[in-house]
């Protein structure tokens, strides 16, 4: 397996990159719109119409997303996997440290990452709930108010975050 992935990187190793780099932009950048488009704009909506509209436009941003997400997640093992082998050996002792330091950002990078996507799951879970019809509109809103408030911002937080440390990898080593 790791040598088609290493011949994968050899041969399309810039679209693999390519690949990469849409689906963060995508991911972040479609949180950003989502959540300009959620905020309240000061006008008058009655708040069970405005749940409700606001529970399914989360919905279908994350059904757009899932895809990206995985794309994001397969052009990233792609790339880590040879930041590793030049790094550390099989028994775990490093060989050049230079790429150990890529391998830990990397890492790093990768565990952000996975907040998000752990992050995001929790607001899929709470939309899901939200979106009960057995819930309450008062119910409905608190949740959109955590989702809207916290959850959201904070995915758009960490993913220029791990944005910033993209293009600092690819930048710097």
């Amino acid at each position: 397996m790791r040598d088609i992935i290493y011949s994968v990187m050899q041969d399309y190793g810039l679209f693999v990159i390519f690949f990469h780099v849409l689906g963060a932009s995508v991911w972040v950048g479609g949180m950003i719109t989502l959540w300009f488009l959620t905020r309240d704009t000061g006008a008058p909506i009655p708040i069970d119409r405005r749940a409700t509209s606001r529970t399914e436009m989360y919905k279908k941003f994350f059904t757009f997303l899932s895809p990206f997400v995985l794309l994001l997640l397969v052009t990233s093992i792609f790339m880590a996997l040879g930041y590793k082998d030049n790094a550390i050996d099989s028994n775990g002792f490093t060989l050049d440290f230079k790429n150990l330091e890529t391998y830990k950002l990397i890492n790093t990078k990768g565990s952000i990452w996975a907040i998000m996507v752990m992050n995001m799951v929790l607001m899929i879970w709470i939309l899901t709930k939200a979106s009960c019809k057995l819930c309450k509109t008062k119910v409905r809103a608190d949740c959109m108010w955590l989702v809207s408030k916290y959850l959201l911002p904070i995915n758009i937080l960490l993913g220029l975050v791990g944005i910033f440390l993209g293009v600092f990898l690819r930048s710097s080593f």
